[in-house]
Order: C-alpha cells, then structure tokens, then sequence
C-alpha cells in the first residue's frame, strides 16, 4: 500500500543549519511520500552540504529581497507557485508549510489537502519593516484560519497562533527534540577550576546574540575563550582574538567540532521573537555532559535542572569569570530527560495528528 503524500514546504534553504525543518521533513518520511521544497539563498557561505536521505527535493527560485521589500514578496508568489505547480502534478493528500509566506505558493493545493502550519518562530517578531510586517501578518491570518492543522514548537507560540485567528481544538503544542545520531549522550564533565576556558556556542548569529555579554565576560576573564560557531547575520559580534567565529558545521560533525568547548551558552536577548523559542541547541547542550549557562525565559523553566541562568551581561560575565557552574547531572538523568524528547516522538505526533485531520475530512 502506498503512503499518503506530504508536501513540505519550508521557508528556509536546505543548506541552512540543520534545524527543525530538517528534522520534522525528513522524519516524515517514515509516514509519508514527501516531497521537500525550500527557496535557494543567494548567501552560499553560510550554507552547508546537508544529507536529504533520499528524499524528493526541490530548490525554489525567487528574487532576492523579499525579507526586505514588500513588493518582491507579493512578485515571488507567481514564480514559485509555477515551479511548484510544474514539479507536483499528482494528487497531494497533505500540505505543510513552515512561515506565512509559504502561504500564497501552495493556494493551488489548498481545500483539496490537509493543510498544516508548523510555526516554529513567531513570524511577526523578526526584524522586518512596516510593510513586511503587515503583509505577513495578513498572511498569518489567513494561514492560521485556514489550516486545519496548526503545530506549535512552545507553548507561547501556542497561544500567540490562538489569539491571532487559529482554531483551539486544531492547534497543538510540538516542541522541538534531541537527536540521539547527531548528539548522543556524553559523560558528564564538571568545569575546570583552573586553567584556559573555552565555552562554546552554536547556531545562526544574528540580532538574537546578546554582543553585550559576550564582550563583557571575555574582558572580565583573560583565560577565557568563546566559540561562535554558525552562519554569522549578526551586524555586530565584539572584535576580539578571544571571540572565535567558525563558518557552519554540517549537523552531523557539529558535536566532535564543539568536543573542546569546556561549556555552553545560551547569550540570547530577551525579547518579543526569543520568549516564543524553544531553542534546539538546548537539548544538544544537555546531551553533550558540560555546564551550560543561559539567558532566562520562562519557557525554558523545564530545562532548569540541567542550567545555570543568568539575568544580565554583567551576571553572564561573572558566572564564567568565577567558574560558578555545576557540574551537569548524570548521564542516566539527562538520558531519562532527553529519551521522550527525541524528533522521533515529535514526528510521531505531528504524523498522527495529520492522519487524524484526514480522517475527520473524509468523515
């Protein structure tokens, strides 16, 4: 019996770093017959050459600067809806898009399949002008009405999704997840109290990336190191030879290329995009046995067993100078916390809810 067929459409390019995208259109794979389509950055040096496990992939073609200017935006939607409409020509018993602008490219397909949103960020808080802003919000809307499915990855978003047009009943809280390939559970290792000290971050460097209390802490302690490792859109990272900044790792390499980082951290600013997060690196931290020290919000409060928190730059830089971090728990804890968080659960339940959505259809 053949599967049903998945159309997934994402909003970021498949060389991007391996995030939730990756991780939810391949493990679908498992359920479906899915064929991927994401845009192609013009930016090549941030990507990387990520596997596609054999899935049916296609690159989409735009005009640069739709992040930019409304009006490239709204001339994308003709240019990639063709590319699509002439690579899927057979029945499509599902839809999932990833960010509101997906929206318009797959309107052909939309009322004759389930139709699912996986919003993973809050599309409204990235740092676009007026006009961006209000056209994805229109389209936001629209999606969250339409969608008969919609997947939150926090429980803020959740509610963000809810009060801005989507059906309770159809809008279920999926959380991001641990892969156990890429990150399996290392040793616990206390922090060296004496000595060089290298911490380590990992992920896309943009406005999120808290400058402040990276140049604060590597000025408060001169033995210590910190490593950037990922696609830099960040304006501004702090000019010193003890900030590190590495080009992206191919997620399969990612944990060996951080295997010196004495711990990790999380230097996000705290704001209207970064409360809606549920960062994946937080799992990936837990899973590699080193401290890690992160900036609070109250939707990382599940993870606090496993970290330290800190309120400012200047708390941030004091924690690493004095080497106040805990000794991370037990690999057996981490492996008990981490084990039901893995993508292979949050596929299960995206996949399940999608059939279920089917169902109810056809009923």
């Amino acid at each position: 019996m053949s599967k049903p067929r998945l159309l997934f459409v994402a909003h970021i390019d498949w060389g991007h770093v391996w995030q939730r995208p990756h991780h939810m259109a391949t493990g679908l794979a498992t359920y479906f017959d899915v064929t991927v389509a994401a845009p192609i950055s013009r930016r090549r040096t941030l990507q990387v050459a990520n596997p596609d496990d054999g899935l049916d992939r296609m690159s989409l073609l735009r005009v640069p600067g739709s992040i930019r200017f409304a009006p490239i935006l709204t001339l994308n939607n003709p240019l990639v809806t063709a590319q699509l409409r002439a690579r899927v020509r057979s029945r499509v018993d599902h839809v999932m898009v990833t960010a509101p602008e997906c929206l318009p490219w797959v309107a052909t397909w939309v009322g004759r399949s389930t139709l699912a949103y996986d919003c993973m960020d809050d599309a409204l808080a990235f740092r676009d002008d007026g006009k961006i802003r209000r056209a994805k919000s229109q389209l936001e809307r629209t999606l969250l009405a339409r969608a008969d499915v919609v997947f939150a990855s926090s429980a803020l978003l959740r509610e963000l999704c809810i009060a801005r047009g989507a059906s309770a009943d159809k809008t279920t809280e999926v959380p991001n997840g641990w892969d156990p390939h890429a990150f399996p559970i290392q040793p616990s290792r206390p922090l060296p109290t004496t000595g060089p000290l290298t911490v380590a971050y990992f992920g896309t460097l943009d406005t999120w990336l808290e400058t402040a209390a990276l140049d604060a802490a590597v000025r408060a302690s001169p033995e210590l190191t910190i490593r950037l490792v990922g696609p830099n859109e960040c304006r501004y990272v702090p000019s010193h030879p003890r900030i590190v900044l590495t080009p992206p790792v191919p997620h399969a390499k990612l944990a060996k290329a951080v295997a010196d980082g004495d711990a990790f951290v999380l230097p996000f600013r705290v704001n209207e995009l970064t409360r809606a997060v549920d960062p994946v690196k937080m799992y990936e931290y837990i899973a590699l046995g080193r401290p890690v020290l992160s900036a609070y919000w109250p939707g990382l409060e599940r993870f606090r067993e496993f970290v330290t928190f800190y309120d400012d730059a200047e708390q941030f830089a004091q924690t690493l100078a004095q080497r106040s971090l805990p000794a991370p728990p037990s690999a057996e804890r981490r492996t008990q916390f981490l084990t039901p968080n893995a993508w292979k659960a949050r596929v299960s339940a995206m996949a399940d809810a999608l059939s279920a959505r089917a169902r109810a259809g056809r009923d």
